[in-house]
């Protein structure tokens, strides 16, 4: 996979010139202890939170959380140096290796094997179901509502009624990633977790942050508000909150190159080095059911009364 990388300068002044109706910016605020990483690929949590895990794990709080990540899309026959071949033992060692890597990752993340919880949810990722969209920044396909199949929405359903009961919790949070880039899997992530808090209305207690998804957004700093501005655009002004820190954005980098073999591609670096800060974007519990449908949902399972 090759990335289009662009000035981290440009994406800022593009970023400042979109009139998006959000809440200005506030400082961090990360203090829940149930921590959920909704991950929709192995990597997708260390490329879009990994310098939030580091500086909570820096700060000393981390390891008193408890700490879940889940990975929806986990079997898998995708590499860098990509073989579309759906044999018994491709997926296999794909799908082992992939897990084998996040789960080291995840223990350097977290310093320890027993300060996180790892599942699988066991669902194939866009290529073992031979989706066809079209090509995203990285290399993945792209859609939304409008380009589901009944493997699509099968998945999208049963995500949203996994995540319901996490939504519940006091004292949580959950992170998911904005799609940003629009890779089909990452949209039915976002999109399942936001039904099951619209459905939930007040009764979901946890707090929803959004992550730009790496190195997508890196690569189109241009275009790293328009995820943003979709999502906006359903809710009440101001539901949207940035929050902007500083990361060890090295620790980052090396990360990917000790423990992500298999995804490791020279193009994803120029975008991860191009910026030396994470932003989050903090969903206002209050406004969990004022959400509307999205743009391109036209069928009723993704309609949202």
């Amino acid at each position: 996979m090759r990335f289009k990388t662009t000035s981290l300068v440009a994406g800022l002044l593009a970023t400042a010139s979109c009139m998006v109706p959000v809440a200005q910016a506030a400082p961090l605020d990360v203090n829940q202890d149930n921590l959920y990483f909704l991950s929709p690929h192995p990597d997708d949590i260390l490329l879009t939170f990994g310098g939030l895990i580091n500086k909570l794990s820096k700060e000393g709080t981390l390891a008193q959380k408890t700490n879940v990540t889940e990975v929806y899309f986990s079997l898998s026959n995708y590499t860098t140096n990509h073989l579309n071949e759906l044999t018994n033992k491709r997926v296999f060692d794909v799908s082992t290796m992939r897990y084998k890597e996040d789960f080291e990752a995840h223990i350097k993340m977290f310093s320890k094997w027993d300060h996180f919880r790892y599942k699988t949810a066991g669902f194939y990722d866009a290529p073992l179901r031979k989706y066809e969209g079209s090509p995203t920044a990285g290399g993945g396909p792209a859609g939304t509502f409008a380009d589901f199949r009944q493997d699509e929405v099968g998945i999208y359903e049963r995500i949203a009624a996994d995540v319901t009961p996490i939504l519940k919790q006091e004292n949580c949070a959950a992170f998911v990633l904005l799609a940003n880039g629009s890779h089909i899997d990452h949209f039915i992530v976002r999109e399942a977790v936001m039904k099951a808090a619209h459905d939930l209305g007040s009764e979901a207690k946890c707090q929803i942050y959004f992550g730009e998804d790496q190195p997508y957004t890196g690569s189109n700093p241009d275009n790293a508000m328009d995820e943003v501005n979709s999502i906006q655009a359903r809710l009440p002004a101001n539901a949207i909150t940035p929050m902007t820190f500083w990361i060890d954005k090295q620790q980052k980098i090396d990360s990917f190159k000790e423990f992500y073999l298999s995804q490791y591609d020279l193009g994803y670096i120029p975008p991860l080095e191009s910026t030396d800060y994470e932003t989050i974007y903090k969903w206002d519990k209050t406004t969990y059911s004022a959400l509307q449908s999205h743009v391109h949902c036209q069928s009723t399972y993704c309609n949202l009364q």
